[in-house]
């Protein structure tokens, strides 16, 4: 009786915690799309059609988990002015896309920025370390659930139906602030990458952010206005372009490359 009423206090305490906007949550499970075969590919990355930075994307399996391994740096002209050089690993469940470990170092012309988010039993835990004496690395429970580093939840996004008028409302975490982000599916276009015309899903983008100081209350974006991606409409569904309006034009990021491998068993 006891462990029974214990259970049922818990259940009520997390009920009575949650913000009114986790009940608009979809259900926390993947959807029956297939997996996306593993691949390497080349992106290229720009503010107004201006090329910026450019990155390497490899995404490979292994047993029960899934990797990715990115690496992005500015270039050009944006190079003299920004210098940024970014190494990032990702290993996700390959079976529910739960985030299981992430590491990314920023390397800024004058700072480094290292970041490490790791899957514990009571949730996902976060370390940020900016190599200041003054304010040295600590380990932090991220608050809140269900949460999915920015690859688990882009393998989780991928893998729903994303029919016309579908929407899509999950909570994702890059490593600063957990976000709302909901997905509405607008339908399919045909769109020019690599002065090739590809047949694309088109996803519109919306996100919060959730400030757990103030019981997970949804704040705006200072600088996120809108965003939409296109994704390859066929069985691999691959990011082939995205774009963010924010208060100064528009960033993007666009498919230049990929050379697919076959999907292990």
């Amino acid at each position: 009786m006891k462990p029974l009423l214990g259970a049922c206090l818990l259940a009520a305490a997390l009920t009575a915690s949650a913000a009114p906007w986790q009940n608009s949550l979809s259900p926390d499970l993947p959807g029956p799309f297939a997996e996306v075969r593993p691949f390497q590919a080349n992106y290229r990355f720009g503010w107004s059609d201006i090329e910026a930075a450019e990155a390497t994307a490899t995404i490979r399996y292994e047993g029960n988990d899934v990797f990715l391994e990115g690496r992005a740096l500015t270039n050009g002209l944006a190079r003299t002015l920004w210098q940024l050089d970014v190494e990032h690993l990702a290993r996700t469940q390959r079976d529910g896309f739960k985030t299981i470990e992430t590491t990314q170092t920023e390397t800024y012309r004058n700072r480094t920025i290292f970041t490490h988010m790791l899957s514990k039993p009571d949730g996902l835990w976060r370390l940020r370390d900016t190599r200041d004496p003054a304010a040295p690395a600590k380990w932090k429970r991220v608050n809140i659930s269900p949460l999915r580093d920015l690859f688990a939840g882009m393998l989780f996004i991928r893998s729903q139906n994303l029919k016309p008028g579908d929407e899509i409302q999950t909570i994702i975490y890059p490593g600063d602030s957990p976000f709302l982000v909901r997905i509405n599916a607008v339908g399919t276009e045909s769109i020019r990458i690599a002065d090739t015309p590809r047949d694309a899903l088109k996803l519109e983008i919306h996100l919060q952010r959730i400030n757990l100081k103030k019981g997970s209350t949804l704040e705006d974006h200072g600088k996120f206005r809108s965003g939409t991606i296109w994704l390859s409409n066929d069985a691999d569904r691959v990011p082939l372009r995205a774009e963010v309006e924010i208060f100064v034009g528009y960033v993007f990021a666009e498919l230049v490359s990929i050379k697919f491998d076959a999907l292990p068993r």
